[in-house]
């Protein structure tokens, strides 16, 4: 007997817009005959349900709430550094599957889908209308724009190579250009209020623009660049600092953005590999200027180096510490208990990493959840007594680490108290397992602190304290951990000497104490100079140790606004 099937029903809602079309086409048919097959065409694309689901998906891609925001919106550059970083470890299984799945066309399409959703490229691009002129065969545009007495036109100005023409390079985010929406990287400028500026010289066109106040009138030929202009911001703490009017290279100084290593930086503008735009954190005109790419800081990073090396007569470590890939048995004292020793894995953390950018977002303390404090500091410069200070001041809120040792119980010592004790079979099974931050060997006896042992503490609601070696940071500086790093710098040699004379500062080593030489605060000084260049990009603050009280003040300081204020730390710290 015959089924009867029930009606199949879309859930796709009809577009409103669509469907006023629709009933627009039997008069538009009516005004133009013999155009029968075209309406017929338009009819039939108009009712697919292919596109109504396109343009729900657009509507509500346009009215998404806030909390569905991206995390980041270059996923695709992130799965290539992933895809590089990991390629030469096959040998792992989990990582030739990873590497199996970056290279599938479907997920390659899925995330470069993401990152156009997330940086808001589905928008329709719409071309100016260009403006005929009588005079010219070629079209033309006239574009008016209001700009203020010596403010830029917001972009760089450039000589074609191929048409000897004045051409627009650039377009700088927030500037007048871009404000006016008309104006495109790639146009030729003629005229500016009717000057014509054939034979004159970049520098001359922008002085002329510079100058120019009030309504500005532009006369241009439109770019015949195809490519679409993609949005990009992108929240940045800078690594390295930045002088535009001492870099050669610049397309135009004027245009430059000068920073400070530590500022705050909102990246507008990749397009061009060598200059990306990007304006200052706060800046309420976000008029964005020229910065370093990633790749141009690198570059010359690596060639400033390799000048360097071949200005020195004999080859030096710069690592303040050596290598081993054993646990050191050295017979000789230390000044300082901890000596990292991780298999090498600080090589390239130390020499061949060139900061730049650090991707970064806000992190907004949570109550009974704090940062750890992390003093770092050439020894001899008081971060050990500043750290001791700090907890003394208020010791039900501050807390250090207990560190773990091989040597014998003392009888008056607990274990978990002032040590936790292991045996050496022990301590180094868990230094190959990688469960210690720092180690080192004193007096024949292992010594060591926990990872475990720094959550455990932050997980008590209280500020864990730490003093480590700065190769300890490589495994500190996690989103677990999310430290707080403070550098205790020195002050110049002269202040040092007068600040650590014999009676107001010792010097410890092995069971004596005794005072500074004058060699060792040389060394301290020094020290510190090496250690602020080597890793100032991962401090968070710098106090410098002039005063002890003075030091100490503003440590509570920093240390009460650690807990209180919002601070920029680098992506996903702030998502766990």
């Amino acid at each position: 007997m015959p089924i009867t099937l029930p009606q199949l029903t879309s859930n796709v809602r009809i577009d409103t817009d669509t469907q006023k079309l629709l009933v627009a086409l039997p008069s538009l048919e009516s005004r133009l005959p013999n155009k029968e097959p075209e309406i017929a065409f338009l009819r039939r694309f108009l009712r697919n349900r292919y596109l109504h689901l396109m343009i729900h998906m657009y509507h509500k891609l346009r009215g998404r709430d806030g909390r569905f925001e991206p995390v980041s919106d270059f996923g695709v550059a992130q799965a290539a550094d992933v895809y590089c970083s990991v390629r030469f470890k096959t040998e792992d299984p989990a990582v030739r599957e990873l590497l199996k799945l970056l290279s599938k066309p479907h997920v390659q399409a899925l995330l470069y889908t993401h990152d156009k959703i997330a940086c808001g490229d589905y928008e329709p691009h719409i071309d100016p209308i260009p403006v005929e002129d009588e005079d010219d065969e070629a079209t033309v545009k006239i574009v008016s724009i209001i700009k203020k007495h010596n403010e830029p036109l917001g972009a760089t100005i450039q000589l074609s190579g191929e048409t000897g023409c004045m051409e627009i390079a650039r377009v700088l985010h927030g500037g007048a250009a871009d404000r006016s929406g008309l104006i495109s990287a790639g146009d030729e400028l003629h005229e500016i209020n009717g000057i014509g500026l054939f034979g004159m010289s970049p520098d001359e066109v922008v002085d002329m623009l510079s100058k120019a106040s009030g309504s500005v009138t532009l006369k241009l030929l439109p770019s015949q660049r195809t490519t679409a202009r993609r949005k990009v911001e992108m929240v940045v703490k800078a690594l390295f600092s930045f002088d535009a009017a001492s870099d050669e290279n610049i397309p135009c100084r004027e245009a430059g953005l000068s920073f400070q290593r530590g500022d705050i930086l909102h990246i507008v503008n990749q397009e061009d590999a060598i200059w990306w735009q990007a304006y200052r954190h706060g800046d309420s005109s976000k008029r964005a200027g020229l910065i370093p790419s990633r790749h141009y800081h690198e570059r010359q990073e690596v060639m400033r180096r390799a000048r360097s090396r071949e200005g020195r007569s004999t080859p030096r470590s710069i690592s303040p510490c050596r290598y081993s890939p054993k646990i050191p048995r050295q017979k000789r004292l230390r000044k300082t208990m901890y000596h990292i020793v991780q298999n090498g894995v600080f090589n390239d953390y130390d020499t061949d990493e060139i900061p730049a950018y650090d991707e970064v977002e806000l992190y907004i303390p949570k109550p009974r959840h704090y940062r750890p404090i992390v003093l770092i500091g050439a020894p001899g410069v008081g971060r050990n007594e500043l750290k001791r200070r700090l907890k003394a001041s208020n010791p039900g809120h501050f807390e250090e680490v207990v560190p773990y040792t091989t040597r014998e119980r003392k009888p008056f010592e607990e274990d978990g108290k002032e040590y936790h004790f292991l045996t050496r079979e022990e301590m180094e099974e868990q230094i190959i397992a990688q469960r210690f931050v720092e180690y080192g060997e004193y007096r024949g006896h292992l010594y060591g602190t926990s990872l475990e042992s720094i959550k455990q503490v932050t997980a008590s609601g209280k500020v864990c304290l730490l003093a480590p070696h700065t190769q300890a940071l490589k495994f500190l500086r996690t989103y677990e951990i999310k430290p707080f790093i403070i550098f205790i710098k020195s002050p110049t040699l002269e202040k040092l000497k007068e600040s650590r004379m014999p009676a107001r500062a010792r010097a410890t080593e092995a069971d004596s104490i005794r005072p500074f030489t004058v060699e060792e605060l040389e060394e301290i000084a020094d020290a510190s100079v090496k250690l602020e260049e080597r890793y100032g990009h991962v401090f968070d603050h710098t106090i410098v140790n002039d005063s002890l009280t003075d030091a100490m003040t503003e440590l509570l300081m920093v240390a009460s606004k650690i807990e209180k204020e919002p601070q920029w730390v680098p992506v996903g710290w702030g998502q766990s």
